[in-house]
């Protein structure tokens, strides 16, 4: 996909009153397509280009640059210019010395995407479109003999739609012939990737069955411009937002070096038309508001850009709370957060996973007697060494466990007869009264000796906040604002602290999450925490980030799974797809690790062959000892690798990623590898509950198991690689009897 603009604010130095009788040096704008371009390139010509934009910066009609416009053109402001003896550069010029850079290319190539360009200033946004007709007409030219032939039956996608009504959508005229030639979804989504942003997300929506003022009114009304649009006036056009989202507005070339040099994860912060209503939305929320999508949709970024235009209309000494599940995701969405605005936004919003928000209220309600944190694991521990000592061992540590944190702390059970009258509502194993009795006095007994060892587990913490904070008076509320991220994580006692910490109101809890990606055993209904959305619910469906391939073979990973969205009704991924194209994945089995592992250091050093990077490629396992089995090989093989744990962040020069699937939660890379995803490995025995023990709990295990695959699988954005030795687990059956 192309890198996407990071809509810098302003236009950077211009160098129009440099001196008396100078020549005014020319601005350079680089388009959003530009990047896909750029990192085709190898270094050695990556760094002529920087030298090119500087020379056209100086003088664009120097010597040597051999600036002009190509035979045949459509539009007669394109130019092309040399950058090396083999590549040129091709531009749309505008008076007044600005130059839109849209690709280097090698000679030939350049002259044929010269050919098939347009500019224009779009009626309903007033940005600058960038319109390659060339690769339209050839996407559609290029479809197999028998895409063509089977839609030939079908009727026209667009035959209700009239010219006039693509024009309003903000649809430039000269795409709306070949969209009269559409006539399968198969064709709208070969052809969506030319296409400008707006008109893509009109044509996806109207090719989803939206009527024409459903896309008025959810799309283009959205990113529609408040002043008159004049469609030759370019110099109001570079200045509207529009054009910010499309193209990079700099005069410096060391800032088109920082923006063409940074990771992925720097230019996640670019937000869509369709996204912006729900982010910049100028009239309150009245009340609790959700965004549910799959992966790639751009939550994360809504989240952002909603903390951002709250933060912006926010009264003095008051504060917004950004907060998510991991101590990695709260860092992630810190550094994003800066990007997007700076130390001056960071310094009204506190950013930190839910957990460290729990153990702060009670720091500071208790001081030097608060306990200490225990994490998950030994928890875990804690329960089965306790159930062991029981004689006849009568429970599972694994049942206690899980007893304890959904239904005592999830409710916040503390006494015997609380326990008695609680919902057992999702526990598979029924108990009497006497069994109730029976694991109240374990839950009794394994409190007395975390408070004996002055401890508790980040759940029990969170519960006895929600309890301090429900206290507090609305004036004693420390946010004006609460945004919480993959939601889908967080448990009921986090969402009872959550609502204790806002107080009811207009826009005072901003959430956004995915229920096919949660991988751990939180489950909630927001409404029994006085959270209702009902009416305040929107869903995202166009993934940004993965290919249509890697996101079928993703989707195969779920089958029929049926997922809550935290308020009582099944998430859906209906919809969800994807406007780019690429390589299928691979899926491929191997009868030993060590013959997995050795494909898998061919595998990537085909990448690298390719121009991915060794940060950009990710090997990904479900247990550690397979990661390491895959660090190992990489290593022996003389490929830079670096094993990802806890919160580190590795060098760009550190090699190729290798982790497990929960530390991949929240990133993406251009190539995935997943390995080891065989039976005996994927889903985790250990991880799954017995059905003998309780059928429920062991259908909601597996079901984690099988989101941990799919969020490892969707992190990638071009490549995808899945493997495994011996039998492959039972989560790809649908791809085998593909």
């Amino acid at each position: 996909m192309a890198r996407p603009a990071r809509g810098r604010g302003g236009c950077g130095r211009t160098g129009r009153h440099v001196g008396e009788g100078l020549m005014a040096a020319a601005k350079v704008v680089m388009a959003d397509v530009f990047g896909k371009y750029y990192e085709a390139l190898d270094g050695q010509v990556q760094a002529q280009v920087l030298q090119f934009i500087m020379k056209m910066q100086r003088d664009p009609d120097a010597n040597g640059l051999n600036l002009k416009p190509p035979k045949g053109a459509r539009d007669k402001r394109v130019r092309t210019a040399r950058v090396t003896d083999n590549y040129r550069a091709v531009l749309m010029h505008y008076a007044d010395r600005i130059y839109y850079l849209v690709a280097v290319l090698p000679h030939d190539d350049a002259y044929g995407l010269a050919e098939g360009i347009l500019f224009d200033i779009n009626k309903v946004t007033g940005g600058i479109e960038l319109i390659n007709l060339g690769s339209l007409y050839g996407t559609l030219s290029g479809r197999s003999a028998e895409d063509k032939a089977a839609d030939q039956a079908a009727p026209a996608l667009f035959q209700g739609v009239s010219d006039t009504d693509f024009e309003r959508l903000g649809v430039h005229g000269s795409i709306v012939p070949a969209l009269r030639e559409i006539r399968s979804d198969e064709a709208v989504l070969g052809i969506v990737e030319t296409l400008p942003k707006l008109a893509r997300d009109v044509i996806l929506c109207l090719a989803d069955g939206m009527t024409v003022e459903d896309v008025w009114e959810q799309v283009s009304s959205a990113a529609a411009t408040e002043d008159e649009v004049d469609t030759e006036d370019y110099e109001a056009a570079i200045e509207r937002p529009a054009t910010k989202e499309a193209f990079t507005v700099t005069g410096d070339v060391a800032a088109f070096g920082r923006i063409l040099s940074e990771p992925l994860s720097a230019w996640r912060i670019f937000l869509h038309p369709a996204q912006r209503a729900l982010a910049e939305r100028a009239t309150p929320y009245r009340g609790p508001a959700r965004v549910t999508g799959g992966p790639g949709t751009g939550k994360t970024v809504v989240a952002l850009h909603r903390v951002k235009a709250l933060a912006e209309r926010l009264p003095p000494g008051q504060a917004i709370l950004l907060t998510t599940f991991t101590t990695n995701l709260a860092n992630q969405l810190r550094s994003l957060l800066e990007d997007l605005g700076g130390p001056s936004l960071l310094a009204k919003v506190d950013v930190r996973n839910i957990d460290k928000v729990a153990f702060g209220i009670v720091r500071d309600s208790f001081g030097a007697n608060s306990p200490t944190p225990l994490l998950d694991n030994e928890i875990q521990r804690r329960w089965k060494e306790l159930a062991q000592e029981q004689e006849p061992q009568r429970w599972d540590g694994r049942f206690l466990d899980a007893e304890w944190k959904q239904v005592v702390l999830a409710q916040d059970v503390r006494s015997r007869d609380e326990y008695f009258a609680a919902s057992r509502a999702g526990r598979g194993r029924r108990l009497n009264r006497p069994e109730r009795a029976q694991v109240w006095a374990l839950v009794e007994e394994f409190e007395r000796r975390l408070d004996r060892d002055r401890a508790a587990g980040v759940i029990q913490l969170a519960a006895q906040a929600a309890r301090i904070a429900s206290g507090w008076s609305e004036e004693e509320a420390p946010y004006r604002h609460v945004v919480v991220d993959e939601a889908q994580d967080l448990h009921a006692a986090h969402w009872k602290l959550l609502r204790a910490l806002v107080v009811e109101q207009d826009d005072d809890l901003f959430i956004v999450g995915d229920a096919h990606q949660r991988i751990y055993d939180n489950r909630t209904s927001l409404s029994a925490h006085g959270i209702n959305v009902r009416g305040r619910s929107k869903r995202l469906t166009l993934n940004y980030r993965t290919t249509r391939q890697i996101l079928a073979a993703s989707l195969g990973l779920l089958e029929t799974e049926e997922f809550d969205d935290l308020d009582g009704q099944r998430e859906e991924l209906r919809g969800y797809r994807s406007v780019l194209a690429g390589a299928a994945p691979e899926l491929a089995g191997f009868p030993t690790q060590a013959a997995e592992v050795a494909a898998l250091v061919e595998r990537v050093r085909e990448w690298q062959a390719e121009g991915i990077e060794p940060h950009e490629t990710v090997v990904v396992a479900r247990t550690h000892a397979t990661a390491d089995a895959a660090l190992k090989a990489l290593l022996d093989s003389g490929l830079a690798a670096v094993k990802v744990t806890g919160q580190q962040t590795p060098l760009p020069d550190a090699g190729v990623h290798v982790m497990t699937m929960h530390r991949i939660k929240g990133l993406e890379y251009r190539a995935v590898a997943v390995i080891g995803v065989g039976e005996d490995e994927v889903p985790q025995a250990h991880a799954v509950t017995p059905p003998s023990e309780d059928r429920q709990q062991n259908a909601s295990d597996v079901r984690r198991e099988r989101s941990l695959l799919f969020v490892s699988a969707t992190r990638a954005r071009e490549q995808l690689s899945i493997t495994w030795s011996g039998d492959p687990s039972r989560f790809l059956r649908r791809h085998q009897e593909g």
